[in-house]
Parts: C-alpha cells; structure tokens; sequence
C-alpha cells in the first residue's frame, strides 16, 4: 500500500502526541516539527505508511538522542495489561468459545496504538469487543485454517496488546508458533524487551522482523523473517502498520486482526473506522520476490 497525503497528519499525530508527554523538550520541540515537515516535502510516497514513519522516528530519536522515547509509555500499558490479565483469563476459561473470546480480545486490544490519528478508551473497547459485531469476519477461515496447520507466524504491533496476542496464542493448538517484533524501538511497537517482559517466550518462538518500521515491510524486511512468512502454514497479522506492509504480500492464509482506526484503511477494505475486523488476505499463493 503506498502512503497517501492522508497519511501525514496521522503521521505527524504521534509526533504531537510524543511532544505532549514533555519528551519533547519545549526548546525543540518546534525546529524538530520543521525538520519532520521538510521530511515530508521530499518523501517517497509511493512507499507504504510504515515507511514514513520509520524514517520520521529515526529523525525523533536522532534529535532527542533517545533510542526509545516512548519506553515510559510502552512499560505503563504492559503494566496495566498485565494488571487484568487475570481478569482477562478467566473471561476466556469461563466463556463457552474460548477461541472466539481470546480472538475479540486480541482484536479489541489493537486500540492501543501511539502513531493513530485517533486514541480509543483502551478498557472500554476491549471489552466491547467481546460481543460487538465483528465488521468484517473470516474467524470461520481461519479456525479451518489453523485445525490442520503445523506452524503459525503470528505477527505483532503494540505494547499493551501483546498481552492479549498471548492470551489468544495460549488458546491455539499450532505445533510451531513463532511471535513477531520490530527490531528496534519505533514508537510503542513491540520489541523482544517488550516481549520478554510479558513472557511471550512461555508460548511461541520470538523473532524481529529485521527492520524498524511501525509495521512489517516486505522490502526491508530480514530474509528470516521473509522466510517464516513464506512457509508459514497461518498468518496472523495485527493492526493497520502490518496490513499496511504486507497487504499486497500475496500468503494462502494470511489474516489481518484490528481495530480501524483511520477512514482511508476502512475505505480500502470496505469497511468503517472503528470497527473491528477479523480479514484474510490474499488466497492465492504467488511467487514474492525479495524486492517485493
């Protein structure tokens, strides 16, 4: 997907966002605005949205000579996740489709999310994702999908999520599950930190994409993580960032989880911001070269 001029005040919303949070020191916090939007006027915009938002965190962290500026943040919504994971697990022991459960709550849990143009109440959607109406819904594909699959590539997007991604890995009898994230800090993605601090280990394989854009981008991508995408037997991608990245990366069962959080990736995939979906991509297996 490439960037379209919509994508900039998203863009620069997190970066609005990171200076309110007074990471931003107020004496920079103006010529680090200039600099970003002369990024901007000789950007590629035919290259997708994770992208631009790796060059313009790189540009952030450079300036603040702060390699993760949001760890403050990124530490305070695995807490409080971590909080209510009790909580969350017995919501899932005690509901009769366990699977389904674990799912919406995964689902819902891609509201926290720093580089969005829009911030939803994070408690409040999780749990109306438990019996709201799934916008879009391949659950049905994907329970098919995941009965006879011998490995699971299970790709990340956001601290405080991850612990509900792990909820719903515990929930699947895959043989082989691996666990997706960035290779390095990039607004409150997940890294292996991150990771490591909520035990993703306990349950699935972690491996970085190689890269450290906000979603995973085929073309700068690590072979590796090229690799287990390719012979993966199920994909399951998380948030707008990896369906971004990897939307046109043709995959027999590929599955995008999320919370819409812009009109223009509701449009794309004819539904409404918002809302929650469950959708598969591509069906048909395509030869993906290394250049994308």
């Amino acid at each position: 997907m490439r960037t379209h001029l919509e994508c900039i005040p998203c863009a620069l919303n997190s970066y609005l966002r990171l200076a309110e949070t007074g990471v931003v020191p107020q004496e920079k916090q103006e010529s680090l605005l200039r600099e970003l939007l002369a990024y901007f006027s000789r950007a590629d915009y035919q290259s997708s949205p994770p992208v631009l938002g790796r060059e313009m965190h790189r540009i952030i962290r450079k300036r603040l000579g702060d390699e993760d500026p949001y760890r403050e943040i990124k530490q305070k919504y695995n807490r409080m996740m971590l909080d209510h994971y009790g909580e969350f697990r017995k919501i899932v022991e005690d509901s009769r489709d366990r699977f389904d459960t674990a799912m919406r709550l995964a689902i819902g849990g891609n509201v926290i999310d720093f580089g969005a143009k829009y911030l939803y109440d994070a408690m409040d959607t999780i749990h109306r994702a438990l019996d709201h109406e799934l916008a879009l819904d391949d659950s049905k594909a994907l329970r098919r999908a995941l009965e006879g699959a011998g490995s699971l590539l299970y790709i990340g997007d956001n601290c405080g999520e991850l612990v509900l991604d792990k909820l719903f890995l515990q929930e699947l009898e895959v043989a082989e599950k691996y666990f997706v994230v960035r290779n390095s800090p990039v607004i409150n993605d997940i890294t292996l930190q991150d990771a490591e601090e909520v035990g993703m280990d306990e349950v699935a394989t972690v491996i970085t994409t190689g890269d450290d854009s906000p979603g995973a981008v085929w073309e700068s991508a690590s072979e590796e993580f090229r690799k287990h995408f390719r012979e993966a037997d199920v994909v399951i991608a998380k948030g707008q960032g990896n369906l971004e990245g990897l939307m046109d990366v043709p995959h027999e069962n590929a599955y995008f989880l999320l919370v819409t959080k812009c009109d223009l990736i509701a449009e794309k995939i004819s539904t409404r911001r918002g809302a929650y979906v469950l959708r598969k991509g591509i069906s048909a297996v395509l030869p993906v070269s290394d250049k994308g």
